[in-house]
């Protein structure tokens, strides 16, 4: 791979950076105060980079796909900072090598995201057929917001994370939650939250005791079921300090 892995279609990248950038920032494996970007041994001006990137494109993300509304100035933008990403990141000598990073210090779920194969076990991981798909599939959580009494999770497809429908087949990912002052042991403590169609799930805590002196943390992880009603694998585990 001489480049990086962002897509060469010009909204699928911009949504692959909106993807990788809500990874980076989601917490990381020492808890809350932490983050992904810190796990992947990237350096604070590398993360900052892709958020900056992140506030670049976004904007411009409509816009683009509108084709007829953009400028020739914006669409200039957009080209330009696309193509600083992949020398920014790339695995050439003047690259950061962001995505090396992540295959050397992630886990399936960050290679997932990043759509990063070579060099980790999803390169070797077989194909699999349609009849095998639902088994197969685990949604992909990221945190997008942690706000007072409510939080956004994000539900990717591990197929192709920066897009926001469903992988075919699939009804919905279902996603369960705990609330705990420490990491659940199994998943016999989580309960269905809810079933997410369009890439997020709206969390508040409603009915819940906040006035306690611990700290109590919200932990999620997702499933998906098809059409047929069959249930895949259940994904990583997330968590984020719940605020108010």
């Amino acid at each position: 791979m001489e480049t990086t892995n962002i897509p060469q279609n010009v909204i699928k990248a911009i949504l692959y950076i909106i993807a990788l950038d809500n990874l980076q920032l989601s917490v990381g494996s020492s808890g809350v105060g932490t983050h992904k970007w810190e796990d992947w041994h990237w350096i604070i001006t590398e993360s900052a980079y892709v958020t900056s990137l992140r506030l670049i494109l976004d904007p411009l993300k409509e816009l683009y796909a509108s084709k007829t509304n953009i400028t020739t100035g914006q669409r200039d933008t957009v080209r330009k900072n696309i193509k600083l990403a992949r020398d920014y990141s790339g695995y050439g000598l003047t690259g950061h090598r962001l995505l090396i990073k992540i295959a050397g210090f992630g886990n399936d779920n960050d290679w997932t995201v990043a759509n990063i194969k070579f060099g980790t076990p999803l390169a070797k991981k077989p194909g699999k057929g349609k009849s095998e798909s639902t088994a197969m599939l685990k949604p992909v959580l990221t945190l997008n917001n942690n706000k007072i009494g409510e939080m956004e999770i994000g539900v990717a497809s591990p197929e192709a994370p920066s897009v926001i429908r469903l992988p075919e087949g699939m009804r919905f990912a279902k996603v369960f939650r705990c609330i705990s002052t420490t990491k659940p042991i199994s998943t016999d403590a989580f309960v269905l939250y809810g079933n997410a169609k369009r890439g997020k799930m709206h969390v508040t805590f409603d009915g819940i005791d906040l006035s306690g002196t611990e700290k109590l943390y919200a932990w999620f992880y997702g499933i998906y079921e098809s059409t047929k009603g069959e249930l895949g694998q259940a994904s990583g585990m997330i968590s984020a300090e719940i605020l108010f």
